[in-house]
């Protein structure tokens, strides 16, 4: 039981990394698409790349404890 509640906050850890990444990359798109200042573009790249290793982080982490959860608990 208690694999399985790891397993389920790492879940929701993930899916708003996720989302989370969505926005960042969404946000940096339309400064690119109106134009702004390269600066603030930089500052949309910077922030939708960390996100994006984050996301990559917790569905490594969410997949790791889906199958430990699995083996332990069949």
């Amino acid at each position: 039981m208690k694999l399985t509640l790891i397993w389920f906050l790492i879940n929701i850890l993930f899916v708003t990394s996720a989302i989370v990444y969505l926005f960042q990359h969404r946000a940096y798109t339309q400064a690119k698409q109106q134009r702004l200042d390269e600066a603030r573009i930089r500052s949309f790249a910077r922030r939708r790349k960390v996100t994006a290793i984050i996301a990559i982080a917790m569905f490594i982490a969410m997949s790791t404890s889906f199958i430990m959860n699995m083996k332990i608990n069949g």
